[in-house]
């Protein structure tokens, strides 16, 4: 990483430069301040396209309790998938003081992950847990519809080709334990007419499955792009990577996949 920016809790910058100039920095004002040490295990959100760390606070202060909440963002105009894959390998090889990364993989940052995973970095090795939100992953229907107009390219930038279905089928699958949530009506046809099937306006609910999950979740009074400031899915995610279960009172069976258990 060659260039950095280290932002304390009020925004205001730091130091700028090298990776180990931000992170020694870093260090300097958690001793200066006394700040309690954070919590061996992590908890890594990945957020999706068009979104600013501002609408993930109530994600953040959710996972605080359990875990040392990391935040990773990405420039989606100038960055391929490769690109933010490695800057994403780069901080948490790093970051060689945390036991257990666990992962929130929201939209677009779901194909971050598993392209990061593909790359078989070091920090692997201490994988947790991960939960997939309104991740497209089997692809995206309506971005292979619309690739072609001129618009496409100057709205998604680098990431407009990653989405596509022929470029998501090769990637890997996230490792380890891992739930999908999606967002829906349950209704067969969604927030969106143009999509085929129930859908969150962005995504059809089949686009985010993936096999080998083990708990599944379809919340349905949230679209896309809000899913992840979702009450019910903060609570969700909280508890997964806390106890490998989306429910925190009993546990959601495959053959249960897709219900309302929270509602019941």
């Amino acid at each position: 990483l060659r260039r950095c920016r280290l932002l304390d809790p009020f925004n205001v910058k730091r130091a700028a430069g090298s990776f180990e100039l931000c992170y020694n920095t870093m260090l300097y004002f958690l001793r200066a301040w006394e700040v309690p040490q954070p919590p061996t295990e992590a908890a890594v959100v990945i957020h999706g396209l068009f979104q600013r760390p501002a609408g993930y606070e109530s994600m953040l202060r959710g996972l605080q309790k359990n875990f040392e909440p990391i935040f990773f963002s990405y420039p989606m105009l100038r960055f391929d998938l490769m690109k933010s894959a490695r800057a994403l390998n780069a901080v948490l090889d790093r970051r060689r003081d945390v036991a257990r990364f666990h992962f929130v993989a929201v939209g677009y940052g779901g194909l971050i992950l598993r392209q990061a995973i593909a790359m078989n970095p070091p920090w692997l090795k201490k994988l947790g847990r991960t939960v997939s939100v309104a991740v497209p992953n089997q692809g995206c229907g309506l971005a292979e519809k619309y690739q072609g107009k001129w618009w496409y390219p100057q709205l998604l930038g680098q990431a407009g080709k990653a989405i596509l279905p022929k470029s998501v089928s090769l990637l890997p699958p996230f490792r380890g334990d891992f739930a999908v949530i999606s967002g829906g009506r349950d209704d067969g046809k969604g927030y969106f007419s143009k999509i085929r099937g129930d859908n969150d306006g962005v995504l059809s609910v089949a686009e985010t499955k993936l096999n080998g999950a083990k708990e599944e979740y379809l919340v349905m009074d949230s679209p896309h792009f809000s899913l992840h400031r979702n009450e019910k899915v903060v609570s969700m995610t909280d508890s997964f990577l806390t106890t490998g279960r989306l429910g925190r009172r009993q546990r959601i069976r495959k053959e249960q996949s897709y219900t309302s258990l929270w509602d019941n």
